[in-house]
This record gives structure tokens, sequence and C-alpha cells, in this order.
């Protein structure tokens, strides 16, 4: 009779769990059907492996909640071997799941699995403390009834199974010696009673401990710890491409029922991206660590995912499903997707994996590619497609400083041939026009020129490449500048680039080659710090200070150039340097990408938060290795009134090192005579980015 009923119950149970489970697929399905990702094998077998099992994302940076969920999951894991052995128990009454093994492995299961449970027990308690102890203005969790029902199913499991167990030391069946925490309940609380009681006590946790777990497994569809279930194939299934690459849109083979481009209706959305929405346990790291939420804007990027659940949760099996926008006023606003500066931290915060940013990406495209791009971010776009730079100034005069120089420049007295050369190197728009920029630019042909490395630039053949303006989510102007610039490449024979600008680099190295470049794209830290290495510059006069490097997000984060413009800084005689409490893989970011440098912005601003950190560490200078950091930077400088750090490249730390002869600078004259000649009636034609 009781397998019977166990076999009801559990056919019951399961019948529930698959329609549950068939209804999210139908759901997650009704989304863009793109392809299972299985490239790569190896790695997606060893990320699953060491963030799954080894916990190695839910480790990092979070020790009280990563100890709590450690205990609970390594937990769950065993618990669900015991699990087993009991519900097999149903039908074969004294069943040891280690039986067959002889000698002690049985007890030695038994020992483990009351240390563990008990463990859980101590995890869950961290977890309560964490959701009452810490002030809710702190507090990274959301509390909620679904946090409480899950904890209190945890709970219930591990106490149901002490109690079967204490029960059956109390009977004498399990062995004593082998059940500390178990046999201490049977000598609280069962040792006087009678043998039908304890029998009758054991048989009801047995009950209680199935249903519990019958009851946990078809709750998990409706919670938001339905990770449980998801993480696995979320984690294998992860995006492998550089952080900093985009998606390309075909606008060629344009499907005939394509109303827009971009995520606007669910159906834009990928099925993996609804996959990321129900894997998301709102734990808030992403949100916590998200430079505009830091900065009191209305972006959290985990409300940005966990709205894609409640639409899909909401409108599943609708009409809304397929006709409602989820970028609007009453679910993600425009709001919250500009404010995002594409740092990519709540992406590398993310234990489960989630995609935040290709969800905002996707969505500020339809919002852009609809028309609803508003402010100084839509003249800047308007530059870039007249003139090909953001300020709007013609490409004749681009880099002013290459002839004081004499740097050679392709297509103008240097041949047509890049063959001749070792490395093009790329301004960029800030090295071209910029003051600030063509100092750093000039700095880096001065090193390389030491170093004895042929080089040219493309000068006036060159033009933006396009990161504000598929970052702002203008994808149509992105194409034709990538376009222009490696049909011009090609022109030239160019086969390697070195970028001083962050956004450059990734855009090149990564984006590029869906459009058909080959080109080989190093930064220039990575290409300065071989050249000291290969003994052609080398570092021989003393910088006492104390410096601090600033990661940028774009060559940090997105593309892992952490160690080489560290080894630069090293190999300078003198220099110390003192790490950020936010650096490398943490770094915070200076609130200029994804296209923000072009856009207006509320106080408090992004870079005064990162500048009062780098502020309040006690250094002279601050080293970064991007055009947008030093100006966000000054701006944030002037604003405080601190004139007291210096905000420098890390080439230019490494030019001093070397004790090159000083040259008189023209910049700031040639961006005067540059900014006086095009000067037309849009007043606003050429502001600053710190203007903006």
């Amino acid at each position: 009779m009781k397998a019977i009923l166990l076999s009801g119950l559990i056919v019951f149970a399961l019948a529930f769990f698959a329609k549950n489970v068939l209804s999210f697929l139908k759901v997650m399905f009704a989304a863009k059907k793109k392809s299972f990702r299985v490239d790569n094998l190896p790695e997606r077998i060893r990320s699953f492996m060491v963030n799954v099992f080894g916990q190695k994302r839910m480790l990092k940076n979070y020790t009280w909640a990563s100890v709590e969920h450690l205990m609970i999951f390594w937990g769950f894991l065993i618990i669900t071997i015991g699990t087993i052995e009991l519900i097999v128990m149903g039908y074969v009454p004294g069943f040891e799941i280690f039986g067959f093994l002889g000698g002690s492995a049985q007890e030695n299961f038994l020992l483990v699995l009351d240390v563990v449970q008990t463990l859980v027990v101590i995890g869950l308690a961290m977890g309560v403390l964490n959701r009452t102890v810490i002030p809710s203005g702190k507090r990274r969790e959301v509390n909620s009834i679904d946090a409480v029902v899950i904890l209190g199913m945890i709970f219930g499991l591990m106490m149901t199974d002490f109690g079967f167990r204490a029960a059956k030391v109390a009977l004498g069946v399990e062995p004593q010696s082998w059940l500390p925490i178990s046999s201490f309940w049977a000598s609280a609380f069962l040792n006087n009673l009678n043998a039908s009681t304890l029998t009758f006590t054991a048989e009801f946790f047995w009950w209680f401990h199935i249903a519990l777990v019958l009851a946990f497994l078809n709750y998990l569809p409706y919670s938001k710890h339905s990770h449980v279930l998801t993480v696995i194939p979320n984690v294998f299934f992860q995006n492998l491409e550089p952080r900093g690459k985009m998606t390309k849109i075909d606008f060629e083979n344009v499907p005939d029922d394509v109303e827009h481009f971009g995520a606007g209706k669910f159906e834009d959305f990928s099925w993996k991206d609804v996959l990321d929405a129900y894997t998301c346990t709102e734990c808030g790291r992403c949100t916590d660590n998200c430079p505009a939420w830091a900065t009191d804007k209305t972006l959290s990027p985990r409300d940005i995912v966990t709205k894609l659940r409640h639409f899909a949760t909401a409108n599943g099996g609708t009409d809304a499903m397929k006709n409602e926008y989820l970028p609007s006023e009453d679910w993600v606003t425009p709001e919250e997707l500009y404010a995002c500066t594409t740092c990519s931290a709540c992406v590398e915060q993310c234990p489960l994996f989630i995609d935040q940013m290709g969800k905002i990406i996707e969505m500020r495209r339809f919002l852009t590619m609809e028309g609803q791009l508003t402010g100084t971010a839509v003249r800047t776009l308007q530059k870039l497609g007249s003139h090909g730079n953001p300020w709007g100034f013609e490409s004749g005069d681009r880099t002013p400083w290459a002839k004081e120089n004499e740097v050679p420049v392709l297509g103008n007295g240097a041949g047509n041939n890049a063959e001749e050369f070792d490395v093009i190197f790329w301004t960029g728009c800030f090295g071209a026009y910029d003051p600030r920029g063509q100092e750093v630019a000039s700095t880096i042909s001065e090193l390389l020129k030491e170093a004895g490395v042929k080089f040219a630039i493309m000068g006036p053949s060159e033009t933006c490449t396009g990161d504000p303006a598929r970052r702002l989510g203008e994808e149509a102007l992105f194409q034709e500048l990538a376009m222009t610039n490696v049909e011009t490449m090609k022109g030239f024979k160019v086969k390697k680039v070195i970028a001083n600008c962050p956004h450059c680099f990734n855009t090149l190295k990564n984006e590029y080659p869906d459009f058909g470049s080959d080109v080989e794209v190093v930064s220039h830290t990575e290409f300065l710090n071989q050249l000291i290495k290969d003994g052609k510059l080398k570092p021989v006069k003393n910088i006492d200070e104390t410096i601090t490097y600033h990661d940028p997000c774009y060559l940090g984060r997105h593309n892992k150039v952490f160690d080489e413009p560290r080894e630069i800084l090293e190999s300078i005689p003198g220099l110390e340097v003192d790490e950020l409490e936010r650096s490398r893989e943490n770094s915070f970011c200076c609130g200029a990408g994804g296209g923000k440098i072009w856009m207006e912005e509320e106080a408090p601003r992004v870079n005064w938060n990162r500048f009062e950190e780098i502020a309040n560490h006690g250094v002279e200078t601050v080293a970064a290795a991007c055009p947008f950091c030093n100006v966000m930077f000054e701006d944030a400088a002037k604003y405080q009134g601190n004139d007291k750090i210096k905000i420098k490249d890390v080439a230019e730390l490494l030019k001093d090192s070397l004790d090159l002869p000083v040259k008189n600078s023209n910049f700031e004259k040639l961006a005067s005579e540059d900014n006086a000649e095009h000067k037309d009636a849009d007043s606003s034609k050429n502001e600053s980015p710190s203007e903006v």
C-alpha cells in the first residue's frame, strides 16, 4: 500500500512539474530561435565545472553571501543523494544507497550527510541574518514572500531528514556513532519514546520529507529560485564571444515580416535572453556594481532582467505578448536604457552568466532606430554621418600634430602601401582633434620612433570607427563607417594596427572582422610593453611618485588587458603603484562608455564618483590608458576644484622615464585654429565631451 501511494504521489508531482516545464519552454521559444551555442566545447565544459560545481563566480567579492551559498549548494547536491535513498526506501525497506560498496561506505555517507545538513541550516541562518540585520538601504537582495517560502522549504527538508534519522537512531536501526547530529536530536527528544511511537515518528518525518521534496520541485518554476533548474544550460550556453563585441544586424537579408530592428517586442529577444530572465536570482550583484545605479540613475540591471521575466509571466499566451513593447514607460523606460555606460560590470559580476548589457543594447537599438534618441547624442550622430567624427571637423585637418612630428601619413607622401611599415597607428578621433588626445598620440609616436618602429598613420583617410554610433543604437551608421574603414585599410594593405583608444581597439579587433577585416589589432599598452621586454625602450629615469592605475572598461573588462599597463608602470624606476579598491575586473567606470561621453548626464555624475575614490586614495597621479577616461577625470577634477592630482596616460609616464628631449607643444594653438576655421551657425558643433 505504501509503495502504491508513493508511486501515485510521484507520478502526479512529476506530471505537474512536466506541465510547468513545457509551459516555460513554450514561452522561451516564443522568442527568437537563435541556434544553441556549441562552439568551443572544451571551454564550455571547463566553465561549467568551474562556475557551477566550483562556484568560482559566486565566491567572488561577496564573502558572507558566497560562503552561505556554497554551503547550501553543496549541501543540496549531497542531500539529493540522501533523498533518492529515502524514496527507494519506500519500495525497498532498509535500502542503503552505498551498501553495495561494503565496508564502512554507507556509514561514511551518513556522517557526511549529517554534517552537511547542519552546514545547510547554518547557511540558512546566515541568509536570514543577511536579509534582516543589514539595513535595507545597503542590502543587495530583495526581501519577498518568495524568499521566505524557499528558505522555509529548505529548512523543512533539513529538519524532516534529521527527524527521520533521529527516530531511526532511537530505534537502533541507524548507527549512532556515524550520525552525531541526528543522535543529538534523538537523545534530546526521542529516547524516552516507545518503539511504536518511534516507528510512527520515523514514518511521519519520512512522508513529510517526500512531500516537501515534491512540493519544492513544483514550486521552483514559479519562483526566482528556478535557477536551480536553469543554471546548468544557462552557464553552458553562455556567450563566449569577446565581451565588447556586439552582434551584427544583417540589413541586406531582412525578412519581409520584420517591422523594426533591435528588441522592441518579446519575440525580438532570443531564447537565451528568456532563459537569463528565469535564471536570475535577484541577488543584486549586477545593480550593486552598476555605475549608473551608484550615481542615482534609474537604471538597475537586475530590474531589466526581472522585467523581462515579469513581462513573459504576465503576458504569456496573450495578444500582449506579440503586440506590447517592452521598451516603454510601462516596462523599461528610455531613461533606464540610455543611462547605461556599457561598462559590463553587471555581466562580470553575475554568478549565473546573465547578459544584462546585451538586453539593454538591443532595446537601445530599437529606440534609436525608431527615432526616440534625443539631445546632444543626436547631434553627435549627425556629425559622425556628415564628417566622420563626433565634432564635425573636416577630415583634411585630422591629426595636425603629424606634420610637426614628421609622422608618415598613408596616401599623403608615405605611399599607399602599409606593407612598408611595421604597424599603422590608429589615432582615433581624440588623437586627431582633441588637444589632450593629440598630446598622448604625439607621445606614442615619439616612443615608437625611439624604439625604431617603422609606423605611419592614415590621417585624413581614417574616420571614426563608429563605436559611439553602435553603442547609442544607430547600427546603420556604424556599419557605414565600419565598411568605409575596412575598405580603406584593404586599399592600403594594412596588416597590423596599434590603437591607443580602447573603444577603437575593441571595435577594430572584435567587431570589424564581421565586415571582412583581417587586420591584427593591439592596444598601445600591449605594444609598448612588448617594446620594453624586447629592450627597445629602456626606462632609466626615476619617477619618485605614488600613483594608481585606473582600468578602462573597454581595455580591461571587455578585452582582459589588465597586466600590460601595470607591467609598463612597474618597469619605471621609483614609481610605486597603489591599486584602487575597485580595480581590474572590479574597476569602476569613468562614465564615458556607451556613447555617454556625448550625452547629458544628471548630477551626481559617474566620473565624479570615480575621481572622488582616486582623490581619497592619497596618490599624486592617476594613470589611465584611454582618452575618454582622461577627459572624464579632468572634468571631475575641475568640478571638485582638485588641481593636485595629475592625470596621465601610461605612455606619458613611460616617456618621462626615458628622459627624452622636451619639445614645445603647439596643440592648444592647433586646436584653437582648427575650431576657428570650422565654426558654423550651430554653436554646439564643436562641443568637447566635457562640455556636454
